[in-house]
Protein backbone atom coordinates (compact mmCIF):
# COMPACT_ATOMS: atom_id res chain seq x y z
CA UNK A 1 0.00 0.00 0.00
CA UNK A 2 1.30 3.46 -0.85
CA UNK A 3 -0.11 6.53 0.86
CA UNK A 4 0.03 8.72 -2.22
CA UNK A 5 -2.83 10.96 -3.30
CA UNK A 6 -4.91 10.26 -0.20
CA UNK A 7 -6.47 12.88 2.04
CA UNK A 8 -3.96 14.93 4.00
CA UNK A 9 -5.83 14.26 7.26
CA UNK A 10 -5.52 10.50 6.76
CA UNK A 11 -1.81 10.79 6.04
CA UNK A 12 -1.26 12.92 9.13
CA UNK A 13 -3.18 10.35 11.16
CA UNK A 14 -0.88 7.63 9.88
CA UNK A 15 2.09 9.73 10.90
CA UNK A 16 0.65 10.01 14.40
CA UNK A 17 0.18 6.24 14.58
CA UNK A 18 3.80 5.66 13.56
CA UNK A 19 4.99 8.16 16.16
CA UNK A 20 2.80 6.67 18.92
CA UNK A 21 3.96 3.13 18.19
CA UNK A 22 7.62 4.14 18.19
CA UNK A 23 7.17 5.98 21.51
CA UNK A 24 5.68 2.81 23.00
CA UNK A 25 8.94 0.97 22.32
CA UNK A 26 11.33 1.28 25.25
CA UNK A 27 14.17 -0.61 23.57
CA UNK A 28 15.03 -2.96 20.74
CA UNK A 29 17.89 -4.92 19.23
CA UNK A 30 18.43 -6.53 15.87
CA UNK A 31 20.25 -6.33 12.56
CA UNK A 32 20.37 -3.70 9.86
CA UNK A 33 21.25 -3.53 6.18
CA UNK A 34 22.32 -0.17 4.78
CA UNK A 35 22.61 0.54 1.05
CA UNK A 36 24.05 3.83 -0.24
CA UNK A 37 23.32 5.07 -3.76
CA UNK A 38 25.27 7.79 -5.59
CA UNK A 39 23.40 9.85 -8.17
CA UNK A 40 24.68 9.41 -11.74
CA UNK A 41 27.42 7.07 -10.53
CA UNK A 42 28.70 4.17 -12.60
CA UNK A 43 29.91 2.39 -9.48
CA UNK A 44 27.52 -0.05 -7.80
CA UNK A 45 25.66 0.86 -4.63
CA UNK A 46 27.58 0.34 -1.40
CA UNK A 47 26.15 -2.18 1.02
CA UNK A 48 26.87 -2.40 4.73
CA UNK A 49 25.34 -4.41 7.53
CA UNK A 50 25.67 -4.98 11.21
CA UNK A 51 23.81 -4.91 14.51
CA UNK A 52 21.78 -2.19 16.19
CA UNK A 53 20.55 -1.66 19.75
CA UNK A 54 18.36 1.15 21.04
CA UNK A 55 17.12 2.37 24.40
CA UNK A 56 14.73 5.24 24.99
CA UNK A 57 15.42 8.06 25.17
CA UNK A 58 18.34 8.97 22.95
CA UNK A 59 20.60 5.93 23.30
CA UNK A 60 21.69 3.97 20.25
CA UNK A 61 24.55 1.77 19.06
CA UNK A 62 25.28 0.84 15.44
CA UNK A 63 27.93 -1.86 15.09
CA UNK A 64 28.98 -2.12 11.44
CA UNK A 65 30.43 -5.52 10.50
CA UNK A 66 30.60 -5.38 6.66
CA UNK A 67 32.36 -4.12 4.59
CA UNK A 68 34.50 -2.60 7.35
CA UNK A 69 34.12 -2.65 11.09
CA UNK A 70 33.27 0.59 12.82
CA UNK A 71 31.08 1.68 15.68
CA UNK A 72 28.64 4.55 16.19
CA UNK A 73 27.46 5.08 19.76
CA UNK A 74 25.37 7.78 21.42
CA UNK A 75 24.35 8.12 25.06
CA UNK A 76 21.83 10.85 24.35
CA UNK A 77 24.38 13.63 24.84
CA UNK A 78 27.43 12.76 22.75
CA UNK A 79 28.04 10.70 19.61
CA UNK A 80 31.19 8.62 19.22
CA UNK A 81 32.24 7.27 15.82
CA UNK A 82 35.06 4.77 16.21
CA UNK A 83 37.19 3.52 13.32
CA UNK A 84 39.28 0.57 14.53
CA UNK A 85 41.39 0.53 11.35
CA UNK A 86 42.50 4.15 11.75
CA UNK A 87 42.38 3.85 15.54
CA UNK A 88 40.54 7.15 15.90
CA UNK A 89 37.28 8.27 17.46
CA UNK A 90 35.25 11.30 16.38
CA UNK A 91 33.15 12.95 19.10
CA UNK A 92 30.17 15.20 18.35
CA UNK A 93 27.48 16.91 20.41
CA UNK A 94 24.22 15.10 19.63
CA UNK A 95 22.00 18.19 19.91
CA UNK A 96 23.98 19.95 17.20
CA UNK A 97 23.45 17.20 14.62
CA UNK A 98 20.10 15.59 15.49
CA UNK A 99 17.58 18.40 15.88
CA UNK A 100 14.66 18.11 13.45
CA UNK A 101 16.19 15.19 11.56
CA UNK A 102 15.33 11.55 11.00
CA UNK A 103 17.99 10.75 13.59
CA UNK A 104 16.05 12.61 16.28
CA UNK A 105 13.00 10.47 15.51
CA UNK A 106 15.01 7.25 15.61
CA UNK A 107 16.49 8.29 18.94
CA UNK A 108 13.04 8.87 20.36
CA UNK A 109 13.66 12.55 21.03
CA UNK A 110 11.95 13.98 17.94
CA UNK A 111 8.36 14.25 16.74
CA UNK A 112 7.49 13.46 13.13
CA UNK A 113 4.47 15.78 13.10
CA UNK A 114 6.44 18.68 14.54
CA UNK A 115 9.62 18.20 12.52
CA UNK A 116 8.27 17.06 9.13
CA UNK A 117 5.54 17.73 6.58
CA UNK A 118 3.98 14.71 4.92
CA UNK A 119 3.49 14.81 1.14
CA UNK A 120 2.66 12.60 -1.82
CA UNK A 121 5.43 10.18 -2.71
CA UNK A 122 7.69 11.81 -5.31
CA UNK A 123 9.73 8.74 -6.25
CA UNK A 124 8.85 5.14 -5.45
CA UNK A 125 12.31 4.31 -4.17
CA UNK A 126 11.11 1.90 -1.50
CA UNK A 127 9.40 -1.18 -2.86
CA UNK A 128 6.87 -2.92 -0.64
CA UNK A 129 4.35 -5.72 -0.92
CA UNK A 130 3.47 -5.75 2.76
CA UNK A 131 4.11 -2.29 4.17
CA UNK A 132 2.84 1.26 4.33
CA UNK A 133 5.12 3.94 2.92
CA UNK A 134 5.05 7.65 3.72
CA UNK A 135 7.25 10.50 2.49
CA UNK A 136 8.13 13.60 4.50
CA UNK A 137 10.15 16.77 4.07
CA UNK A 138 11.81 18.56 7.01
CA UNK A 139 10.00 21.74 8.11
CA UNK A 140 13.33 23.45 8.69
CA UNK A 141 16.04 23.61 6.04
CA UNK A 142 18.56 20.83 6.46
CA UNK A 143 21.80 20.95 4.51
CA UNK A 144 21.97 17.15 4.34
CA UNK A 145 18.35 16.08 3.90
CA UNK A 146 15.82 16.66 1.11
CA UNK A 147 13.19 14.16 2.29
CA UNK A 148 12.74 10.83 4.03
CA UNK A 149 10.53 7.83 3.35
CA UNK A 150 9.40 5.42 6.04
CA UNK A 151 8.11 1.92 5.46
CA UNK A 152 6.15 0.45 8.38
CA UNK A 153 4.32 -2.76 9.15
CA UNK A 154 0.64 -2.25 8.13
CA UNK A 155 -0.63 -4.00 11.28
CA UNK A 156 1.73 -2.82 14.03
CA UNK A 157 3.19 0.37 12.45
CA UNK A 158 6.64 -0.79 13.53
CA UNK A 159 9.42 0.70 11.42
CA UNK A 160 10.78 -1.66 8.76
CA UNK A 161 12.85 0.55 6.46
CA UNK A 162 13.91 4.18 6.20
CA UNK A 163 15.16 6.11 3.16
CA UNK A 164 17.21 9.29 3.47
CA UNK A 165 17.44 11.47 0.34
CA UNK A 166 20.19 14.09 0.19
CA UNK A 167 19.87 17.44 -1.52
CA UNK A 168 22.46 16.34 -4.07
CA UNK A 169 20.41 13.31 -5.13
CA UNK A 170 22.44 10.73 -3.23
CA UNK A 171 20.34 8.53 -0.95
CA UNK A 172 20.58 5.56 1.36
CA UNK A 173 18.18 2.98 2.73
CA UNK A 174 18.36 1.31 6.11
CA UNK A 175 16.38 -1.90 6.65
CA UNK A 176 15.77 -3.26 10.15
CA UNK A 177 15.67 -7.05 10.47
CA UNK A 178 15.14 -9.66 13.22
CA UNK A 179 14.11 -6.96 15.70
CA UNK A 180 13.36 -7.86 19.32
CA UNK A 181 11.40 -5.22 21.23
CA UNK A 182 11.30 -4.03 24.86
CA UNK A 183 14.32 -5.91 26.14
CA UNK A 184 16.57 -5.15 29.13
CA UNK A 185 19.62 -3.11 28.11
CA UNK A 186 22.32 -1.71 30.40
CA UNK A 187 23.06 2.01 29.97
CA UNK A 188 26.76 1.14 29.98
CA UNK A 189 26.33 -0.28 26.47
CA UNK A 190 25.92 3.29 25.23
CA UNK A 191 29.07 4.72 26.79
CA UNK A 192 32.22 4.61 24.69
CA UNK A 193 35.52 4.20 26.51
CA UNK A 194 38.45 6.09 24.97
CA UNK A 195 41.85 4.48 25.43
CA UNK A 196 45.29 6.09 25.28
CA UNK A 197 46.11 4.61 21.86
CA UNK A 198 43.16 6.31 20.12
CA UNK A 199 43.34 9.58 18.21
CA UNK A 200 40.50 11.83 19.39
CA UNK A 201 38.75 14.19 16.92
CA UNK A 202 36.22 16.62 18.39
CA UNK A 203 33.59 18.23 16.16
CA UNK A 204 30.89 20.82 17.00
CA UNK A 205 31.83 20.89 20.67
Amino acid sequence: FFFSGQAQSNENELLKLIQIQYKNISSFSGKFVQISFKKNSVTPAKKANGEIIYKRPGKMLWSYKVPEEHLLVTNGEFVWLFDPLLENVTIQNLKKIAGGTALSFLLGVGDLNKDFLIRDISFFLLKSQDGLIVEMVPKKYNSNLAFIQLQVNPDTYNLKKILLMGLNGDFRTIELKSIKYNIDLDDKLFEFKITDDMEVIKVNQ
